[in-house]
């Protein structure tokens, strides 16, 4: 968890399982050579209560002589947050707070207190929401550069050792509102566990949840592993999948691939819950490749011939379009699009230069100039096909040129300023065109594979 001479921001919140946290590294640092600042952040969601609490670990800190950023959170914000709980908002604010005062400070680590009974909680309220391993195995040790020194020790061990050794501490009122799901659990269910089946249930939980962790990072890398065998595209907005690959995985690799591949287009946002899974699932082994499965965070599943391709939605596209710089002159990778692109300026040409090829697109160099993207189809793109006059929208030109739909997300454009100049692998821009009063031409080649050598391959087998 901690390596000689790193700095470590603490969180603390002036309750006993922060206080003892301070304690214990205050008593470490000599020996690890170690910096440590405090960030507690006041919710403002207990009024004097939590005020006073601020006051106490400003205190604290003073006596102890260790630096400390306090801020204090509007916590009318938190309770009219649309979606969600009280609960998870503070725990979200919570942690972006701790990441940037560990950016601020520069700190390689953040301790928080969580202890072993905060790790049987957390299995029993993921159990009864009906998480899969992942949630079982509950608090990890270390995640980042978050670690939790305390998270073997019972909360019994750490009060005892607060009261042996005068450390004090603050109460927090609401630990004992029944509202809150934690709270219940803690005080209710928990208690009766402990009562009626096992006296020494928190330790059982957090046991389990130890072995699930294991297994779940076995799970993890097996995935990761596993996954480049059966994706056989992938951009921003779409991600294939072969299904006799995937098929023929063992039940629990092939429902994590599938999770997977969902998160790698879907990011941060929520991932897919086990039924939309299932669905997906029955997707991939259904004899019909009619229809689609739409399952969460905008995913759209459809099949044809041997792949799944899962997609976001045209609104959610939109969102996660991404833009790549294009070197010029020079070579450039493009890894959304697995693409490699090379741009030369020519001065001066002769016609075996100028030798077209679908994958070669020749520009007017002073038009394109050398500002240029590379992106994605985005709803509502327009340019002018190379020979024409009027504009016409990229989904009819697709179309016309019998692109599918679940692989025009693929197709990559490249544009100057606000027009695309050429789609890459189809047709030029109009307005891009190399003409008799050209003086220069940006001749641009594009090829398949972020490190291709060979250009002018083609970019798929259309």
């Amino acid at each position: 968890m901690l390596a000689v001479g790193e700095m470590v921001v603490l969180a603390v919140s002036g309750g006993v399982d922060s206080m003892v946290l301070l304690s214990l590294l205050l008593r470490l640092r000599a020996r690890y050579r170690t910096s440590l600042h405090v960030a507690h952040l006041d919710h403002g969601l207990r009024g004097t209560e939590s005020a006073e609490a601020a006051v106490f670990v400003q205190r604290q800190c003073e006596a102890y002589q260790v630096p400390a950023t306090i801020t204090t959170a509007d916590g009318g914000t938190l309770r009219n947050r649309p979606g969600g709980s009280v609960e998870a908002a503070a725990r979200d604010l919570r942690y972006r707070f701790l990441e940037r005062v560990a950016d601020e400070q520069g700190a390689t680590r953040i301790a928080v207190g969580h202890h072993r009974d905060d790790q049987a909680e957390t299995m029993l309220m993921n159990l009864l929401r009906g998480s899969g391993v992942r949630g079982l195995g509950g608090i990890p040790p270390v995640r980042g550069r978050i670690i939790r020194p305390l998270i073997e020790c019972s909360r019994e061990e750490i009060e005892r050792f607060a009261r042996s050794e005068g450390i004090p501490y603050v109460e927090d009122s609401s630990n004992q509102v029944l509202s809150y799901s934690r709270n219940r659990i803690r005080l209710e269910l928990l208690p009766e566990l402990a009562k009626r089946y096992n006296p020494r249930v928190a330790e059982a939980l957090a046991s389990a949840a130890t072995i699930l962790e294991a297994e779940d990072a076995l799970l993890t890398a097996m995935t990761e592993e596993h996954l480049p065998a059966v994706v056989l595209s992938r951009s921003s907005r779409e991600l294939v999948l072969s299904v006799p690959g995937t098929a023929v995985l063992p039940t629990a690799l092939r429902r994590r691939i599938i999770r997977r591949s969902a998160q790698l287009l879907r990011g941060d946002r929520p991932g897919l819950s086990f039924q939309q899974t299932l669905a997906l699932e029955r997707l991939l082994f259904s004899e019909s490749a009619r229809g689609a499965v739409h399952a969460g965070g905008g995913i759209r599943a459809t099949k044809a011939g041997g792949r799944m391709i899962l997609s976001l939605g045209e609104s959610e596209a939109s969102d996660s379009v991404r833009s790549f710089p294009l070197t010029v002159p020079g070579q450039s990778a493009v890894p959304e699009f697995s693409l490699s692109l090379r741009t030369d300026i020519l001065e001066r040409w002769t016609m075996d230069q100028l030798a077209l090829d679908p994958w070669t697109a020749l520009l007017d160099a002073d038009r394109a100039g050398r500002e240029l993207l590379v992106r994605g189809w985005e709803p509502g793109d327009r340019f002018i096909p190379l020979g024409m006059s009027g504009h016409k929208k990229l989904q009819d030109f697709f179309v016309d040129a019998k692109v599918p739909r679940h692989e025009r997300w693929t197709v990559p454009l490249v544009v100057a300023g606000r027009d695309i100049a050429w789609i890459v692998g189809f047709r030029v821009d109009e307005r891009f065109k190399v003409t008799d009063s050209t003086r220069r031409i940006l001749r641009i080649r594009a090829a398949k594979g972020a490190t291709a050598h060979r250009l002018g391959s083609p970019l798929n087998d259309r």
